[in-house]
């Protein structure tokens, strides 16, 4: 049995999980943070303080094996988002005569198998109530415009399972089947800041995500609680001033018993592509996790670096995703790690057969690279049929050699020979 551990967002994993999911000798262990707050995550944040569901709930979905028999229910409720316009009455009504028992439908989804129908009227309930006292706390009705439904469930699992993150992530670990673990770094409530080198401080993960600047991200922090944008920006002014501010009420996060067994017991740890500032870095700062990486002596460390630029990484070069990666991985690390034993390969895309005109390729400084004291695999690693995007097969093939190559070295010179 080969352990690969991915540290995965939200979507940039899903081909390469995919692809591991073919191979039946493989144990998948998929490490995720849960600090998204945009659209209806951020509203689920706000009103039941907790972590973010949403990258969980799709690494849970990239899991499911598409011959699970409620497969195609899952994937109906995972999809379904009330409309933008919708009455608040209206969704409060459809999860009620669903929790009362008058319906197995929630809006057009149909819920037969039995003992799931009873297990989410209960976790529904749960959301439904908890969220009456949490409107009275916070002294408003909840956003449902464009609300996803498997966000309400995890809250009111969330809250039905004493408010543990953990066991709620587990819960749906068990009821979707899922081929293989998803794991979250940590389970302290943060919320995830940036800021610019243009002194920008971008508030909230969401707004990291969605802002388009050509301004790169300097740093970036992990708080206890929201900041007020126009205080901030009144009592501080430069660059310096707002990093020091940031820097001095900045907090930190241990990672999960769970995420370091599976770390040091793997194989294999595959630091996926994707956006890196929302979703990818924040992981790597988690204390424990680069020290988990460091002592596993038994693994191969491999880097994807992105095929495509994005604009929270404008204008890098290939050797600035694998050194910012570096950065990020010894943040908080109790001692210093050389790079060469968190990252032993890097695959870089040489391929150039995207036209349109809004994407460019990650441009190769192939002298830095070679600088690096990091083994790097260069080839075309894009997907024909998905341009702009890796071929997981070619890429995990060429990890997969890197392993065998590493470890079993006479082995793999043997079967290169047929």
């Amino acid at each position: 049995m080969l352990e690969v551990v991915i540290f995965s967002g939200g979507r940039g994993s899903k081909a390469f999980v995919k692809e591991l999911l073919k191979d039946e000798s493989i144990k998948l262990s998929l490490i995720v943070n849960s600090y998204d707050d945009g659209k209806s995550t951020g509203e689920i944040r706000r009103f039941f303080n907790m972590l973010g569901p949403s990258d969980i709930r799709k690494n849970q979905e990239n899991l499911m094996s598409s011959n699970f028999e409620l497969y195609k229910m899952w994937s109906e409720i995972f999809a379904f988002r009330f409309p933008k316009d919708v009455q608040y009455n209206h969704c409060i009504s459809v999860m009620q005569a669903f929790a009362d028992g008058k319906t197995n439908m929630i809006e057009e989804i149909q819920i037969d198998e039995p003992n799931l129908v009873q297990l989410l009227r209960k976790i529904i309930e749960q959301f439904l109530t908890s969220l009456k006292t949490y409107e009275k706390i916070i002294g408003r009705k909840f956003n449902f415009s464009d609300c996803s439904l498997s966000n309400c469930l995890y809250a009111g699992a969330f809250e039905l399972l004493d408010k543990s993150f953990y066991k709620t992530i587990a819960l749906f670990n068990v009821l979707l089947h899922t081929r293989g673990d998803v794991i979250p770094t940590n389970l302290e409530n943060k919320k995830l800041v940036a800021i610019r080198e243009n002194g920008e401080i971008c508030y909230t993960e969401d707004i990291i995500v969605e802002l388009r600047s050509n301004d790169r991200i300097k740093d970036l922090f992990l708080l206890d609680k929201d900041l007020d944008p126009t205080l901030i920006e009144k009592k501080f002014t430069t660059l310096e001033e707002k990093s020091d501010y940031l820097h001095r009420i900045e907090s930190y996060v241990h990672g999960t018993p769970e995420s370091i067994k599976a770390i040091e017991n793997a194989d294999i740890i595959i630091y996926a592509p994707g956006t890196q500032h929302s979703s990818l870095y924040p992981s790597y700062t988690t204390i424990g996790i680069p020290e988990a990486i460091y002592s596993n002596k038994k693994a191969l460390k491999a880097f994807v670096c992105n095929i495509g630029e994005d604009y929270e990484t404008p204008g890098y070069e290939a050797s600035e995703f694998i050194t910012s990666a570096y950065k990020y991985l010894t943040k908080n690390c109790k001692y210093k790690i050389p790079i060469s034993e968190l990252i032993h390969v890097a695959l870089v895309n040489t391929s150039r057969s995207q036209q349109k005109e809004d994407f460019r390729y990650v441009e190769n400084d192939f002298q830095k690279l070679e600088e690096l004291p990091v083994e790097i695999l260069c080839g075309n690693f894009e997907s024909n049929s998905d341009l702009g995007k890796h071929d997981a097969h070619k890429a995990i093939k060429t990890i997969e050699e890197a392993y065998y190559k590493k470890f079993y070295k006479n082995f793999y010179n043997e079967t290169n020979k047929y």
